[in-house]
Parts: structure tokens; C-alpha cells; sequence
């Protein structure tokens, strides 16, 4: 365990060395330049990939990658005595997806656990006790969870889970003390508002949802009245705009996110042109931080968020490639 300035500032070197070596930025391209799957393998892991199906394949690189980024990630929580807070909510998160995955499993009738991302000690969820859901959940932040969730009532099952995750990575932000409170304050906000403002416009545009039924389904901090929480009253501003007339937007704080208006007669707000940005702008943010506080165990947040968009780079090429789709169309889809 390590606490001491020496000690951070090796795990600042070694974070440091594995951001130089990841696929974002500039280096990012290089996935989607891969001809094929096992060349995109020979890009990720510098191994001549396994023989087997492409579908396989692609799956292999997916799991195989989020198996390293947890591998690395597990190993620098691990070297703090008291790791920030917010590191390790970011941790569990995987538990988040493995408790919907659970239940699916269950419901659909599977007898093997399903293939879960296993975060080791730190996960509040007990695997050995499969397929019994109120025992794998009886302690954490999951104990409500005691019986299977049926087809009809999984939309807000999941929607209950998603919003516990952001109200409890507020929560610790809040716990978060010294220098770099504002900083990660400041990064993981802007990032939780824009993913409900990419959320609500997803819900109106695809789905004509008002916006009095599109509230109930953002994600807030827990303490203040929804329109009033400060991870939603921002999408209050704009979730009853008009989607299709760009002067309505154009003085909107976050303009410079939004899709081109090439032409303002046939202009519409694109979310997924919306989201690519949003990421962006994150990484930018994170990858400041990073560098800005090179003594503080802090730097585990933003080398999280990076890491996790390395990682989303990773599983689009790999999807892009399954589906024989073009390296400029997949590239635009990652938002690279």
C-alpha cells in the first residue's frame, strides 16, 4: 500500500507511461486502420491473434481489453491505502452492469452465471451464491435487489440502477478532500450533465417524449427536487426547445457540441454527433487534470475516464470490423 509522496509520484510515472502507449488522440487512428480483426488484435496487444471465427474474434478483443484496463485499474486502486472515493465508485460501476446482466440471465432462464466483470474485493456482489439474486446482493448497495425483475418493469429496474450509480459517485465527489477537489468536482459534473442532456434528447427526438415524461428518466445527485438538482436543472433549460430550428440553439452554452448547420432549413439536433463531442470535450478536460496534479492519488480519476475511452475506441473498430463497415464511417461513429 502507498500513501507517501515517493510512492505517488511512482504510480504518476506509471499511469504517465501507460496513457503514452494508449489508443487516443492522435494514436486512436491506428484502430481504424486495422484491415481485419486479427491485425486489430496485433494493434491492441501486440500478439498474433487466436485462430477463430471473426465473430469470436471480435468478442475476444472486446473482453480481452476491458480485462487489461481492469487488470491496470484494480492494481493502482489497490496501491492506495485510502484511494479517492470517486476512483472507486468508478470501479464499481462494473458491478452496475453486472447486476442487469444477472438478472437477465436469470430471467431468461440461463443456468450458468452469465459472463460478468468480475472487480474482485471490491465488488458488492457475491458470485458464489449464484443463481440465488438475494443472496449474491444481501450486503452493499444492491441489498434491495432480492428477486428476479420481470420483462415489463426492467426499463425502470435498470433506470433505478443507473440513477443510484450517479446519485452514490456524487456522493463521492462530495467525500473528496485536498487540492484537486474542484478539479474532479468540476470534470465528473460537466460529465454527468451531458449525459443527460444527450439522454433527454435521445428520449424526444426518438421516442416524441415530452419532456414532463423524459425528467423521470435523468439522473440527478439525490438531494435536491429533480428540476432543481445541479446534474439536471441544465437539460431544464433546453428539453423543451424545438428540435429543428437551429437559431433556438445557437446561443446555447454548449453550441460548439452541437452538429453543423450546413443548412438551417433542414437542420435537426443529432444526440450521437451531440455525444461524440461531449466525449471530446471530456477527454480534454481529463487529460488537464491528469497532468495537473501529478502528486495525488487523484490522477486515478481522470487516467479512469481516458482509459474507458480507449476502450470504447477499441470495441467500435472491433464492431466496425465484424460488420465489414468502412474505416471513415466507423471512425465518425467513434467520434475520432
Amino acid at each position: 500500500m502507498m500513501d507517501s509522496s515517493s510512492a505517488v509520484e511512482y504510480i504518476y510515472a506509471r499511469t504517465s507511461g501507460m496513457l503514452a502507449k494508449a489508443f487516443v488522440g492522435k494514436r486512436a487512428n491506428r484502430l481504424f486502420q486495422a484491415k481485419n480483426l486479427a491485425d486489430l488484435w496485433q494493434i491492441v496487444f501486440g500478439t498474433p491473434a487466436p485462430a477463430m471465427p471473426e465473430t469470436l474474434l471480435a468478442q475476444s478483443i472486446e473482453k480481452e481489453a476491458e480485462n487489461n484496463f481492469l487488470k491496470e485499474y484494480t492494481s493502482l486502486v489497490g496501491s492506495f491505502d485510502r484511494p479517492e472515493p470517486v476512483a472507486l465508485q468508478f470501479l464499481r460501476s462494473f458491478d452496475y452492469s453486472n447486476i442487469k446482466k444477472i438478472n437477465f440471465a436469470l430471467r431468461t432462464g440461463e443456468k450458468n452465471l452469465p459472463d460478468v466483470t468480475d472487480i474482485g474485493r471490491f465488488s458488492q456482489l457475491k458470485y458464489k451464491a449464484w443463481p440465488k439474486i438475494a443472496k449474491m446482493t444481501e450486503e452493499g448497495c444492491f441489498a434491495w435487489v432480492t428477486s428476479v425483475v420481470e420483462a415489463k418493469d426492467v426499463k425502470d429496474f435498470e433506470h433505478k440502477l443507473d440513477a443510484q450509480y450517479v446519485t452514490e459517485l456524487w456522493n463521492a465527489v462530495e467525500k473528496t478532500s485536498g487540492e484537486a477537489k474542484p478539479a474532479i468536482e468540476e470534470l465528473i459534473k460537466e460529465q454527468l450533465i451531458l449525459k443527460n442532456i444527450v439522454w433527454a434528447l435521445r428520449l424526444r427526438l426518438y421516442y416524441n417524449m415530452s419532456a414532463d415524461d423524459v425528467l423521470p428518466y435523468l439522473a440527478g445527485s439525490g438531494s435536491l427536487p429533480l428540476k432543481k438538482d445541479v446534474l439536471i436543472e441544465p437539460v431544464m433549460k433546453i428539453i423543451s426547445k424545438p428540435l429543428d430550428i437551429y437559431s433556438e440553439w445557437q446561443d446555447w452554452n454548449y453550441a460548439d457540441l452541437l452538429n453543423p448547420a450546413y443548412d438551417v432549413t433542414s437542420w435537426t439536433i443529432d444526440p450521437r454527433y451531440l455525444q461524440r463531442a461531449a466525449n471530446a470535450k471530456i477527454h480534454k478536460m481529463a487529460l488537464r487534470m491528469f497532468h495537473r496534479y501529478p502528486c495525488s492519488s487523484a490522477i486515478l480519476v481522470p487516467w479512469f475516464m481516458i482509459r474507458q475511452l480507449e476502450l470504447d475506441y477499441i470495441c467500435t473498430a472491433a464492431e466496425g470490423l465484424r460488420l465489414n463497415v468502412g474505416e471513415e464511417q466507423t471512425k465518425e461513429f467513434a467520434g475520432v
